[in-house]
């Protein structure tokens, strides 16, 4: 099975990192400020703030915390076992250099240092449908449900990793996935059933 793998709020679960790094953000400079929206994932959505300081937080602070991320729970072992299991592993990354100094670098670079394992990265892609559709993927899991109803509408199965931010989606198409361990489980039985 070819699997199409997300990396931020999928490999990792940065929602708690984000809260601190915005807040440690806002005690520094002295900001009064407003939470709109606790469970998004999106900085420009958290607080009532002008955009241009949250891009001035999103370049100052951005890499350095994406960096730091810590893969969610069960992440590298599943995918290392579905590897060696025979399943081919393709991460794709909405990552871009209009975001990030060196997306692929920074990418890289987390994966071998959390020894994630992969048959192939691809980066810089905020629309994902084609290149699953390219890379001929059978399950594509992703946090966002925008990313994955424009890969579904390609006829790739897919599926929610679930977090604060998406709990709540709802959407009859897709599967749903608490953790990694599920995520494994639904692999693993799917082509049981198939043979």
């Amino acid at each position: 099975m070819n699997i199409g793998v997300d990396i931020d709020d999928t490999l990792t679960n940065l929602h708690k990192l984000k809260e601190k790094w915005l807040f440690n953000y806002v005690l520094k400079n002295n900001m009064k400020y407003n939470y709109i929206n606790k469970n998004t994932n999106k900085f420009s959505e958290m607080l009532d703030w002008p955009e241009e300081e949250y891009i001035k937080f999103w370049f100052e602070n951005a890499d350095k915390m994406l960096t730091v991320a810590k893969p969610r729970k069960n992440s590298v072992k599943v995918l290392s076992k579905l590897r060696e299991e025979g399943h081919k592993i393709i991460i794709v990354t909405a990552r871009t250099k209009q975001w990030h100094k060196d997306p692929y670098k920074l990418s890289v670079d987390w994966l071998n240092k959390n020894g994630i394992e992969y048959d192939e990265l691809f980066v810089g892609y905020e629309d994902k449908s084609q290149i699953s559709f390219d890379k001929k993927i059978d399950l594509f899991i992703d946090d966002m449900p925008e990313n994955l109803e424009k890969i579904s509408a390609r006829g790739i199965k897919t599926a929610i990793m679930l977090g604060k931010h998406n709990k709540d989606y709802k959407n009859d198409n897709m599967l749903r996935f608490k953790n990694w361990k599920e995520a494994y489980k639904y692999i693993h039985s799917s082509l049981n059933n198939e043979k």
